[in-house]
């Protein structure tokens, strides 16, 4: 079978936790995975095992470090060079950090590697995405969204911040990224779902800092692994039956109503605008610089 006739599927963060598993899964289901990854040598690593996993399996990857904009543009662009369509992008990739650092691009390092490269890489992957019969957007939020603030005037925590509240924004973002998405591709191919996979036993789990680390440890009787916190993106990725939803959340492979009161059509369509202008921003800056 020629790259061309399998759904092909590009996944970030996929070395690791959710992304790994969810890489493996659809790999065994027939699909061409190409991970978009950090580590080259994890990166490798995974490819091997799906390999091994998965009898046919056709895997590829591609270097990316979301805290850059510069490499997420590089990204999609070799994505274009190397593929004829894009059938499942699913941005998974995540970041809990233990402070405020900032990115080369200046913003804060969670808000761009967490929501902001992945608003771009979608963005410019769209019209492979429409080539596709069922092209399908997966974003990864989490529950915690539900205590995330949306604040026009402090999107990356430059006035004030907290590693919870940052973290809790960015997941609030790509919910209410994927909402606006979802009404911006109606009548499209194109669908746009969010995912809250669980709470999960992976590496970024134990590595919280802090307070966070200790309440890790004590939702351990609660957790999940990576291979069940996977399935809801894999069911969004590949079942018929959610072929035509969009603008939804996502638990246990099962529509859920999500609720937060920054998360209103207002601000859905001025975090797009406020977005687009933090992205001119950078290109302007890279122009600058050469």
């Amino acid at each position: 079978m020629s790259p061309t006739e399998k759904p092909i599927c590009l996944i970030t963060g996929a070395t690791e936790g959710v992304g790994r598993a969810t890489a493996v899964a659809l790999a065994k289901r027939g699909f061409l995975i190409v991970l978009a990854a950090r580590d080259s040598a994890k990166a490798e690593a995974v490819k091997g095992e799906i390999a091994g996993a998965a009898a046919g399996a056709e895997v590829d990857s591609i270097a990316v470090d979301l805290a850059s904009l510069r490499s997420t543009r590089v990204l999609a662009e070799t994505f274009r060079r190397r593929y004829p369509r894009l059938d499942v992008l699913i941005n998974n990739a995540g970041v809990f950090l233990p402070g405020r650092t900032e990115t080369e691009d200046g913003f804060e390092a969670t808000y761009q590697i967490n929501y902001l490269s992945h608003f771009l890489l979608t963005n410019l992957l769209l019209d492979e995405l429409r080539k596709s019969t069922r092209g399908r957007i997966i974003n990864l939020s989490s529950s915690v969204y539900a205590v995330g603030k949306f604040d026009p005037n402090n999107l990356h925590g430059g006035k004030k911040f907290s590693v919870l509240g940052t973290y809790a924004a960015s997941k609030l973002f790509m919910l209410m990224f994927t909402r606006e998405l979802a009404i911006r591709l109606a009548g499209t191919r194109v669908t746009a779902n969010a995912v809250h996979p669980g709470i999960v036993r992976t590496r970024m789990m134990f590595r919280a800092p802090g307070a966070f680390r200790l309440l890790s440890y004590l939702s351990l009787p609660f957790s999940i692994s990576s291979e069940n916190a996977a399935r809801t993106s894999i069911y969004l990725a590949s079942s018929p039956d959610v072929s035509a939803v969009s603008g939804e959340y996502f638990t246990r492979s099962r529509r859920t109503e999500a609720r937060n009161r920054f998360d209103t059509p207002e601000n859905r369509a001025l975090l797009w605008d406020l977005s687009l202008q933090s992205l001119r921003r950078s290109e302007h800056i890279e122009r600058q610089a050469g």
